[in-house]
């Protein structure tokens, strides 16, 4: 068996209409809302976030409805990370509170500008730009296997933005050589 991408997360959520403004807001947009083919008293609605990136929503046709709130643990969802610009973290305090957003300080982690923030269901949303930019048609697992294989021979513990950026340079040199 060959896993060929990740397809969407399906959350649950209280309130259809604020979890599609919320996502909306950062950039999604509605492709289609349908009943759930297995529960008729909630609605299913797909977005895109990107390409063929896509997100499911779920929740109740009667706002009313109280559902059971979630718990961390074994088998919960401790964030979901979506990928935007290095120039959209550059302006993301300004960017997310024209949206009426607000986010965490950015934090730089490794080869990652992170930006935290929490949708209206309590969903940790973890908004990821790398600090190098990924040249144009290059895979970024590619990338990140190349990277941690560069941190193993240098002995260091952690993949940072100079093994990143000596994975890119190294990758780039194999295409200009073929």
């Amino acid at each position: 068996m060959e896993l060929l991408s990740y397809n969407y997360p399906a959350i649950i959520v209280k309130n259809l209409n604020e979890s599609i403004d919320f996502y909306t807001k950062l950039g999604a947009s509605l492709i289609y809302s349908e009943p759930n083919r297995d529960d008729p008293e909630s609605v299913q609605v797909m977005m895109s976030i990107g390409e063929d990136n896509f997100l499911m929503l779920v929740g109740p046709q009667d706002p009313k409805l109280k559902l059971a709130e979630s718990s961390l643990g074994v088998g919960s969802v401790q964030y979901i990370s979506f990928n935007v610009s290095k120039d959209f973290i550059d302006q993301a305090f300004f960017e997310l509170a024209k949206a009426g957003l607000h986010g965490s300080e950015e934090i730089l982690r490794g080869y990652e500008r992170l930006i935290f923030l929490e949708d209206p269901n309590g969903v940790l949303i973890l908004l990821t730009s790398w600090t190098v930019d990924v040249p144009s048609g290059m895979n970024r697992a590619t990338i990140l296997k190349l990277a941690g294989d560069i941190r193993n021979a240098n002995g260091d513990t952690f993949i940072e933005t100079s093994h990143i950026q000596t994975a890119i340079n190294e990758l780039n040199s194999d295409i200009t050589q073929n």
